[in-house]
């Protein structure tokens, strides 16, 4: 962009006010105008850009109204007001970025207006609590988290802080533009390390047919932004491989992306194609954290540990859990109004599903993936597979022409299950998809 980036500079002004205003200092030496909003939360300051009245007013409220309420209903009010504020800021290119510094009070109010504001608006929040867990802050919007070290104060450490983060958010404000290319199609498409293989050609396939490719990790944020993609308009078609998030929020696993996960297609008529990627595994964190109930059913059928690195383990998910996530998987697309397909691959749903090694399907240990139960009476089949077929035998609407499950006699990763993913959705997007299109195969059925 040409000229002055005009950057938000916001804070709770009666208790970091010295520091919101060095930060102020510092966006402007770095090339930026800077543009204080006040979001403090016990009385008004009177010297901010933007003062905290304003805010309130933009909701129908006034000050002495808000300053007399509890701090946790006040600070509700004026980040009510502030995302309001900034929403029309940035719309109307009065704003360019916003950068914010604060404890946990003051991350609260701040990163809930980042949260509402485009991708790729400048967003950098110098929070305290940016050690912990960041996920209530970041949401599934491009923010970044600075630690500042301190929460108040200005000193030779704090300030060179304070001035690294504002000409970050200045930098990133002047960014050069990026060269016009052609604006492709986008597929989106969830990932897990499990299912790399399968992701990966199944996306390359799209690529090489004029297409982009969103690839989101499935660890929760991934799946809530994926969601949030394909309401905001920007899929037009899904290659959702990987759906473990719903067996983690079903489960008790650490990875849950809520329960709107696989609402977002359904709701906008976008075509799917589907299958239960990851879904042999319940995730955790260190061993420690794995529940002892879980612990001491690794002796079952499918149910083994598998440590993936010291800060991730998972619990393989029993048949009878596969069952009920089938279930719940049934039940959500039967509501379908676009084409939806759900594949069954009866061979192994991951890299860690598997009976024996194979470097090309992501196994290469000794001896059968950890997670890993035969059927008895298809020993090459998952009895997991078995489990989560007959859920959906029990739940899936039949009648729903736009919804079809196909048995795959593949594993996840083989490269035939990756192709008949992507040839059913590209079948769907030229808008010649039917159901039994594909049971010429000889590995697919229909149920």
């Amino acid at each position: 962009m040409s000229g002055q980036p005009k950057i938000l500079v916001a804070g709770i002004l009666d208790t970091k006010g010295d520091e919101i205003k060095f930060l102020a200092e510092r966006v402007k030496a770095a090339g930026g105008q800077p543009i204080v909003m006040e979001l403090s939360v016990g009385r008004e300051m009177g010297w901010a850009d933007i003062s905290v009245s304003q805010l309130i007013s933009l909701v129908g409220h006034t000050k002495e109204e808000v300053f007399a309420l509890e701090r946790s209903k006040a600070s509700d009010i004026i980040a009510e007001g502030a995302v309001k504020m900034a929403g029309q800021m940035v719309a109307e290119g009065k704003a360019d970025g916003i950068i914010a510094f604060g404890g946990s009070m003051g991350s609260s109010i701040s990163t809930r207006i980042m949260q509402t504001l485009p991708v790729g608006v400048p967003k950098i929040m110098l929070s305290t609590m940016t050690s912990g867990d960041c996920a209530p802050y970041v949401g599934t919007k491009d923010i970044c988290m600075m630690f500042p070290i301190a929460e108040a104060g200005l000193n030779r450490v704090t300030r060179r802080i304070l001035n690294n983060g504002a000409a970050a958010v200045v930098g990133m404000a002047k960014a050069p533009a990026l060269e016009t290319t052609e604006e492709k199609p986008l597929i989106g498409c969830m990932m897990f390390g499990v299912t790399t293989p399968c992701v990966l050609r199944a996306s390359d396939y799209f690529e090489q047919r004029g297409y982009d490719v969103i690839i989101n990790h499935a660890v929760g944020s991934g799946g809530r932004s994926m969601e949030e993609l394909i309401r905001d308009g920007y899929i037009v078609g899904m290659l959702d491989i990987t759906t473990h998030e719903v067996g983690d929020m079903l489960l008790g696993g650490v990875l849950s992306a809520g329960p709107e996960r696989l609402t977002g297609a359904i709701d906008k008529g976008v075509p799917q194609v589907m299958a239960p990627g990851g879904l042999d595994l319940i995730n955790f964190g260190p061993l420690a954290t794995v529940p002892e109930r879980l612990l001491k059913e690794t002796d079952q059928p499918g149910r083994g540990l598998y440590v993936h690195n010291p800060t991730v383990t998972c619990i393989g998910v029993s048949v009878d859990e596969a069952y009920q996530v089938g279930q719940h998987i049934a039940e959500k697309i039967n509501k379908a109004t676009a084409p939806t397909v759900m594949c069954i691959p009866m061979r192994g749903w991951g890299a860690c599903d598997l009976p024996g090694p194979n470097k090309d399907l992501g196994w290469t240990a000794p001896g059968p993936g950890p997670v890993w139960a035969a059927d008895p009476e298809k020993p090459e089949w998952s009895l997991r597979s078995g489990s989560f077929t007959k859920a959906m035998l029990d739940f899936i609407d039949k009648n729903n022409a736009n919804l079809e499950v196909l048995l795959v006699d593949k594993h996840m990763n083989e490269p035939e299950f990756a192709d008949l993913m992507a040839g059913l959705l590209e079948e769907m997007l030229a808008g010649n998809w039917k159901k039994g299109s594909r049971t010429d195969l000889p590995y697919v059925n229909s149920l």
